[in-house]
């Protein structure tokens, strides 16, 4: 936007350039070919009614140029640099983009490791409640079978009746041991996995705080690398080519102003009298004639 701006007002300028110009020429032709002006510049004595109308004269081209030089200035050196600007910024921001997206993506990658770590936890740590819990049921059956072993009097038992109930104790025991190897895996298993997920957990968390903390913000300092400065020149060189038009029009105002304050009508009048000396000059004394006859 800001070089469609200066585009367009850089034809602005040159457009009303040629205007001012053209109408500068239109009278300073007229004046030209009038046999005042010969007169004038050959006796170089202006009337200072005519020298103001000579000095807005000068004034009119006097912009004209001003006007065409900041025209010029737009167009070869602010939109040069505006253009350079927009190049720049495109190409950090292709840049920036692409380490964007790398880090994005490893940020998604330890995310993601993370949730696998945390799911295997979870899982050792169903698995390793499961265990515990027929454990404890190995338990709860091996106290009861000792407790019915010791309500029952081993003397009285036949022969025949204590074999299958040390079968039955050493069946349980076994079960038990199973269990309590399962369950103690488990719990390994776990407290590995729990380890695991708090590491990650602790790494994840420092690996989006600094993403979003400090890598977010160095990647907008990546695109915006230079941008500032040279759009402040850019527009430094606009400020000083306005300042200058406006230096240059108080210049050519003051020397305008110059003249309306020496504005003399009596001055005026006398060098009209003596440029046309023969019209307002006395003539001769009329002499007395005396009568003949």
């Amino acid at each position: 936007d800001l070089q469609e701006f200066f585009r367009r007002k850089a034809e602005i300028e040159l457009e009303y350039s040629r205007s001012l110009e053209k109408l500068a020429e239109r009278f300073s032709s007229k004046i030209r070919s009038s046999r005042e002006h010969q007169q004038f510049k050959k006796d170089q004595h202006l009337l200072s009614s005519v020298n103001c109308w000579y000095l807005l004269l000068n004034q009119t081209r006097r912009e004209s140029r001003d006007h065409a030089t900041l025209g010029d200035i737009y167009t070869n050196n602010v939109i040069v640099r505006l253009t350079q600007i927009s190049e720049d910024v495109i190409r950090l921001f292709k840049k920036s983009k692409e380490i964007g997206i790398q880090m994005h993506e490893e940020l998604v990658k330890v995310t993601n490791e993370l949730y696998t770590v945390m799911k295997t936890y979870h899982m050792y740590h169903t698995e390793s409640i499961s265990a515990e819990s027929k454990l404890k049921d190995a338990e709860k059956q091996e106290e009861k079978q000792f407790s019915k072993s010791g309500d029952l009097n081993v003397n009285l038992l036949r022969h025949e009746d204590r074999q299958p109930r040390r079968s039955s104790v050493r069946k349980i025991e076994k079960m038990k041991e199973k269990r309590q190897a399962k369950y103690s895996e488990n719990k390994l298993k776990c407290t590995k996995a729990r380890n695991d997920y708090l590491l990650n957990l602790a790494a994840t968390n420092a690996v989006v705080a600094k993403y979003y903390i400090h890598d977010v913000s160095d990647m907008i300092d990546c695109c915006d690398l230079g941008y500032h400065a040279s759009l402040a020149r850019t527009f430094r060189t606009y400020l000083s080519a306005e300042y200058n038009l406006e230096t240059s029009r108080h210049e050519g105002l003051d020397i305008i102003e110059n003249a309306v304050d020496n504005l003399d009508s009596r001055s005026d009048k006398h060098k009209i009298m003596d440029m046309h000396n023969q019209v307002f000059c006395p003539p001769m004394r009329f002499e007395y004639l005396p009568h003949m006859g």
